[in-house]
């Protein structure tokens, strides 16, 4: 018999959730009560949970985030709606020696990663400060925590991510907000995103390190980045909490060469 879902009136906001890790946060929301606001280039897929979430509203926006005008109207949009969670999950990676790869796609990475994610967690903080409750949960990287050789946009991208997310949670803890900004780190993950970072349609995935499956991942994350006050970031399941210990006391050289050992021979 399927536990019965006590429903909350309030909307989280998904950004990438059309399919990976998004689509998966979007199941768990729905599970928590919350109704949905799906954001991506084609947010189709999430009708495919309407039928098993029949009592919630699940709504599905074609934002390509990438373009800076569109975070602009997703903000205005969002003001019709009693927000308490916003996730920003979209982004991509390029792959390939730093000479090699496309700077046309580095700069949209750039756009998409960095840009668009700034914009929406300031509006969107502002928006929870002011009304005494909400979080924003930006979804960074394992890669934010060393630099990345033949990954090195896509690591400099999350290191970004990272360390503007522990400086605005430590701003409001310290003025005594209600409001947080966590980090979540995954590691790799069973998704498409080294397809895309790759360049490759059927790329078969190759990692050293144990992979995560999506739901488990976006489950435990989750669980951790709602309830959690303390915080500022989150590092999930064993392997990664084990990488993250090395990265800080390892020699630089030796992760350095360690990671570009990893991501050259990805392929």
């Amino acid at each position: 018999m399927a536990k019965k879902i006590k429903l909350l009136n309030k909307y989280a906001v998904v950004t990438g959730a059309s399919k990976g890790l998004g689509y998966e946060y979007c199941k768990e929301l729905l599970k928590k009560g919350y109704n949905i606001i799906g954001v991506a280039r084609n947010a189709s897929n999430l009708n495919n949970l309407k039928t098993e979430f029949v009592g919630q509203k699940i709504i599905a926006w074609n934002f390509d985030l990438s373009v800076f005008e569109n975070n602009v109207e997703l903000i205005k949009k969002c003001q019709d709606y009693d927000t308490e969670i916003f996730i920003n999950n979209a982004g991509y990676g390029v792959w390939g020696f730093f000479t090699q790869s496309d700077v046309d796609q580095e700069m949209n990475m750039i756009e998409l990663n960095i840009k668009s994610l700034h914009y929406l967690t300031k509006k969107m903080i502002i928006k929870f400060d002011e009304q005494g409750y909400g979080r924003v949960i930006n979804v960074g990287s394992m890669a934010a925590f060393t630099p990345g050789p033949v990954f090195a946009s896509y690591y400099a991208s999350k290191a970004y991510v990272f360390s503007l997310g522990l400086a605005i949670n430590t701003e409001l803890k310290k003025t005594k907000s209600k409001a947080r900004v966590l980090t979540v780190c995954p590691g790799p993950l069973k998704t498409d995103f080294w397809n895309r970072s790759s360049n490759q349609k059927e790329a078969k995935y190759k990692s050293t390190i144990k992979v995560m499956s999506t739901s488990t991942y976006a489950k435990k994350s989750l669980n951790t980045a709602l309830k959690t006050n303390k915080k500022d970031y989150i590092v999930t399941g064993l392997t990664n909490k084990l990488v993250k210990k090395i990265t800080k006391w390892a020699p630089l050289s030796i992760t350095l060469s360690s990671v570009y050992k990893y991501q050259k021979n990805r392929k």
